[in-house]
């Protein structure tokens, strides 16, 4: 882990000197480009972004191991390292998988600030309007459902453990009680955890779904695709009304 991360870091910062900026906002190490294909390009072409990505990859995946032994030095379960692949997966589907699947290294992101957003947006804008892609629609609802799931959960445990002044300090029949107050049924202390897990892994799960199916599978502008509603044999127009 070490290893790899320093490195890459010092890769970065190599790129950066040859750009003649250490601004964090302008610092761009740019894919190959696509002319490139799969092939390896040249250092200040593109092959920096090959290094660093191998470093980046390589650093992840070692940290995950690392507390997988650390899991099993404690007797734990593997949560914390399964639930980190899930983060490494995102990750890889944007600068491996799908350039790999698409035929090029240059379809990765680039890495900075300024250039990571605008890849973003032409990403987007190459399909139209990508809100309206069906995983990215899941991805987003679970990011912000895990969020109020855990700001409920965080809130409540707050509340509870710092009562005004004289009074205790309430225990977990209170906060099971508020939540079957507040809307009716409440999953448990150990059980918002499961759920709060389990939401954020599948947001990030479809967060790599939705980028993968971009390109590889789907080629036309996201709004395209929803047509399939509009042939539903339960409009008077399909049945000849």
């Amino acid at each position: 882990t070490a290893f790899f991360a320093t490195l890459g870091t010092i890769l970065i910062f190599w790129g950066a000197s040859q750009q003649g900026t250490f601004n964090p906002w302008l610092i761009n190490i740019a894919p190959p480009d696509l002319s490139y294909g799969l092939g390896l390009a040249p250092l200040m072409e593109g092959g920096l972004w090959q290094i660093i990505t191998i470093c980046a990859t390589g650093a992840f995946v070692s940290w995950a191991l690392r507390e997988v032994e650390i899991c099993r030095k404690l007797g734990m379960g593997y949560h914390v390292p399964f639930a980190f692949g899930f983060a490494i997966l995102a990750y890889v589907t944007l600068v491996i998988f799908r350039p790999l699947l698409m035929g090029a290294w240059g379809h990765g992101f680039p890495y900075g600030i300024f250039s990571h957003l605008d890849w973003v947006s032409n990403t987007g804008y190459a399909y139209l309007h990508f809100h309206y892609n069906p995983a990215h629609m899941l991805a987003v609802t679970l990011f912000f459902t895990t969020t109020l799931a855990l700001a409920l959960h965080g809130g409540l445990i707050l509340s509870a453990a710092n009562p005004e002044k004289g009074e205790d300090m309430k225990t977990p029949d209170h906060e099971d009680t508020f939540f079957r107050d507040f809307i009716g049924y409440s999953v448990g202390t150990l059980g918002i955890h499961r759920l709060g897990f389990l939401l954020a892994i599948n947001a990030v799960f479809f967060s790599a779904v939705c980028i993968i199916i971009s390109g590889p599978v789907w080629t036309k502008g996201w709004p395209e695709w929803w047509n399939w509603w509009l042939d539903l044999p339960i409009w008077p127009s399909q049945v000849g009304m």
